[in-house]
């Protein structure tokens, strides 16, 4: 009885398996970091020296420990054929969402 069930349970995983490399390709998650309720601080200036093969990622206010704290910007390798599109906040309800950084293809 055992060894029918392990079987039944291999080959619904295969199927599984192949219909998510059927599947088109999907874009990672976004993750969403809800914030406070205060608008974040406007951004400081920031430096930024172009480097070639990267994209700066600007900085940001991030939410921690219930305040905002400062996060400084970063580059970020490119990537053939995508955009880069920051991160930012938005109002959601009563509160803020921050919405990550993610690639774009272009079009």
């Amino acid at each position: 009885m055992k060894n029918w069930r392990t079987r039944l349970a291999a080959l619904a995983l295969a199927g599984l398996g192949l219909s998510a490399l059927a599947a088109p390709a999907a874009q990672a998650a976004v993750i969403i970091i809800h914030g406070g309720h205060d608008e974040p601080p406007a951004p400081p200036e920031e430096r930024v020296v172009v480097r070639r093969g990267y994209v700066w990622d600007r900085g940001h206010y991030g939410w921690r420990h219930r305040h905002y704290i400062w996060v400084r910007g970063h580059y970020v390798r490119e990537r053939p054929g995508y955009e880069w599109a920051p991160g930012r906040w938005e109002r959601h309800e009563d509160h803020y969402d921050w919405h990550g950084g993610e690639w774009h293809p272009h079009r």
